[in-house]
């Protein structure tokens, strides 16, 4: 079994945040579902010279299962370095070249949010017009090409975006989960321990988490390890450090590094004030914090909060200091609670690993054929 796995951008080998990781979390995933993975990714000069060579190897006879492609944050075909159209043909020409020779296609696409108020605020007015232009032309390629559009919330994505043919060949794939160590991970429900909240990822923009820091701040006995990049903490720093108490520790560490925080952790923090954003998107950490059968702390509403009611894997909670307090306190008085929350995290991770999430594209293709 062979598969073709497309990239618009550049894939490098370290890179971290979800454009990076899960190309290669679902490359990997292929491999180990048996499928020899042909990969072409990079700037369009490079994606060009792989295109080439696997033009000649289809012509020549040789049979893939199916094209898998991940959109990236801006148009197609503004990808390069500079930002311009310097390869315009180059992608949906490959894609149309393969749909004539009966292979099937579908592409992951992260989010929406560029339809929303607000996109490219900082833009010149040409610089935004013509992105929003881009966008377009992306759907428009979509609605012609591809056999399925794989999306985090389908209910919201194909409401937003109004069009019926992509409504007709949207569907979810299960988020991705790995199989990490849990052996150092601390017993739930220690009553001479804090409850420990661990909250990683993005600050500012659409992660805005003040709540959180409220509500950790007037519950004794919880704590909170806030992991973030040092240069997002200085930009939020201001806004933030007054939220800050003696049992909020901020922290710098990069993925190789969070293994020892997710061990002292009895929940994860999907708490983010609601937007637009937020309700469609599940943020990546929601993989890892699952894959660590770790329950977590989400926004009622959000995409991760539905996913999250849905699968009994921790609490949705409206994003108000009040009320997540509220809940911690609950928590503290009933921590039976947080081993109940993890059992339900270990059965849904079984349905949602990376193999699971890329057999299901693998179907889901094949089937479209």
């Amino acid at each position: 079994m062979k598969c073709i796995l497309y990239l618009p951008y550049r894939l490098e080998a370290q890179g971290w945040g979800a454009r990076m990781l899960r190309p290669r979390k679902m490359a990997e995933a292929f491999r180990e579902n048996g499928y020899e993975v042909m990969m072409i990714s990079g700037v369009s000069s490079e994606r060009r010279i792989m295109i080439r060579e696997v033009r000649k190897r289809i012509r020549d006879g040789e049979k893939f299962d199916f094209l898998y492609a991940e959109s990236n944050t801006e148009p197609t075909l503004l990808t390069d370095p500079g930002h311009l159209p310097t390869h315009p043909f180059l992608d949906y020409g490959f894609f149309r070249f393969v749909k004539g020779h009966g292979i099937p296609l579908g592409l992951f696409y992260s989010d929406l949010f560029w339809k929303y108020e607000g996109y490219g605020a900082g833009l010149p007015a040409w610089k935004r017009t013509a992105a929003l232009a881009c966008y377009r032309y992306d759907l428009r390629q979509y609605e012609k090409l591809l056999d399925r559009f794989f999306v985090p919330d389908k209910e919201t994505f194909s409401r937003v975006l109004g069009s019926p043919r992509l409504a007709e060949i949207c569907r979810e794939l299960p988020p991705g989960a790995d199989h990490p160590d849990l052996s150092a991970r601390r017993a739930p429900g220690d009553p001479n321990r804090p409850l420990t909240i661990f909250y990683v990822g993005g600050l500012g923009g659409n992660y805005q988490i003040e709540e959180l820091l409220r509500a950790v701040g007037t519950v004794e006995g919880t704590r909170l390890i806030l992991c973030c990049r040092q240069a997002e903490w200085e930009k939020e720093k201001d806004k933030l450090e007054p939220l800050l108490c003696d049992r909020i520790r901020v922290v710098h560490k990069s993925s190789g590094e969070l293994e020892p925080l997710y061990a002292e952790a009895d929940l994860g923090s999907l708490m983010f004030r609601r937007g637009s954003y937020m309700d469609m998107a599940k943020p990546f950490k929601t993989y890892e914090y699952l894959a660590h059968e770790l329950p977590v702390l989400a926004t009622e509403g959000t995409a991760a909060g539905r996913f999250t009611e849905e699968n009994g894997t921790g609490w949705a909670v409206a994003y108000n200091a009040e009320t997540l307090a509220e809940t911690l306190r609950e928590i503290l008085r009933n921590p039976a609670q947080i081993a109940e929350k993890r059992r339900h995290c270990a059965e849904a991770k079984t349905r949602n690993l990376w193999t699971c999430r890329a057999e299901t594209a693998a179907e889901e293709l094949k089937a479209a054929r």
